[in-house]
């Protein structure tokens, strides 16, 4: 029997109601904090970190990943973290030519691993590719944990921060070293000429737009141009969820006994795989999708930023002077089976420089149309 539209917007409400109650949240009982630095919301709760990930991080510099296809994970100090990235070294003649940074969209299961697809189909002519992996995520990848108990976070600032320090001491000097009789002021151009050799290319993907915005209006020589890809409405970015709501919305996604039960049901493969079909793909997710899913999940500690993300910490606040006091270009990137386009059209007449392009897909088009979002980012210059 056919459904209505309206018949599966109440499954999907159910459905939704019944994921959060039987499962992300943990004690009220326990510690949480928000405040406020320069406009970033900031979140302190009780996690034990998995000191297992000491013995992975002891080697540190670049390894490769078993896929080969010159994908290499690379690692870095940022303040009290060690972070990940995955690396894709420059085809032959473009070492010198302006990076792409990849911003990574959070949820259960998810990390830098997202953009492995788009990295191995921009092959044999592609400039530098770093993917970082946002403070706890990329746990997999030799990462540490975040644990709120030890270390309070502000949301998206210390996210922003993190890929900074790679743009700032991974990143340029990469290229420098490709350039080496070249100033840096080749790389990071003028503010007001925006026509320089360097600054780099960021793509946000999803709900992690307000990072990439940040990212580039904190950055406007380093940061060239910008993409978000199936980015929030403009109206969800630019209207703030109250900090009551983001209070109950983080005690109930950490509720103890409830929390452990839901998230043990939600990283399910055969949940991971309903979820991805049901909002993500325009067709159905693949077995290598679920595989790396369930690698990061398989961690309990990568269960705090999910935590975070999904209580609204991103939106606690407008970013509406950030979007209209960009100075770089910015693409807006939809898929065409995804019901919220109408809602992005905003950000073509409220930015100073914005384009907005429908392409196949649903939600997650740098994983199942890579080949089209590659395009889109050789049409950018890069």
């Amino acid at each position: 029997m056919a459904m209505t539209g309206s018949r599966v917007g109440q499954i999907y409400n159910a459905l939704r109601m019944a994921a959060m109650l039987l499962a992300l949240l943990q004690s009220s009982a326990e510690a949480f904090a928000i405040g406020n630095d320069r406009g970033n919301a900031r979140i302190c709760h009780p996690l034990a970190q998995s000191a297992q990930l000491e013995d992975a991080l002891a080697e540190g510099g670049i390894q490769s990943l078993p896929s080969g296809d010159g994908i290499s994970i690379g690692s870095y100090r940022h303040k009290d973290f060690e972070l990940t990235y995955l690396y894709k070294e420059a085809a032959p003649g473009r070492e010198g030519d302006r990076p792409i940074i990849l911003i990574h969209p959070v949820g259960i299961g998810l990390s830098s691993w997202f953009w492995e697809k788009l990295m191995e189909s921009y092959s044999e002519d592609n400039p530098p590719i770093y993917a970082p992996d946002l403070i706890g995520c990329g746990l997999d990848h030799g990462a540490d944990a975040w644990d709120p108990e030890e270390k309070g976070l502000f949301f998206p600032l210390s996210w922003v921060e993190g890929v900074e320090t790679l743009i700032n001491e991974i990143v340029i000097p990469k290229w420098e070293g490709t350039r080496p009789l070249l100033p840096l002021s080749r790389f990071l151009g003028d503010r007001a000429d925006r026509s320089g050799e360097g600054g780099c290319l960021v793509i946000a993907q999803g709900g992690l737009a307000p990072v990439g915005i940040v990212l580039a209006e904190r950055n406007p020589l380093q940061v060239r141009s910008l993409m978000l890809t199936s980015p929030p409405s403009y109206e969800d970015v630019t209207t703030p969820v109250p900090e009551g709501e983001l209070r109950r919305n983080y005690d109930f996604l950490r509720s103890a006994v409830i929390g452990g039960l839901a998230f043990a049901a939600l990283e399910s493969r055969g949940v991971i795989e309903f979820f991805s079909n049901l909002f993500l793909f325009r067709d159905v997710c693949d077995k290598r999708w679920l595989d790396e899913t369930l690698r990061e999940s398989r961690y309990p500690e990568a269960r705090t930023p999910v935590q975070a993300f999904n209580a609204g910490l991103l939106q606690h606040r407008s970013f509406e002077r950030e979007l209209r006091e960009l100075t770089q270009p910015v693409l807006i990137v939809s898929g065409d089976s995804d019901k919220r386009v109408e809602g992005r059209q905003s950000y073509g007449t409220e930015l100073k420089n914005c384009k907005l392009v429908t392409i196949e897909g649903c939600n997650v088009m740098p994983w199942e149309n890579p080949d089209e979002v590659v395009e889109l980012v050789k049409g950018l210059g890069f």
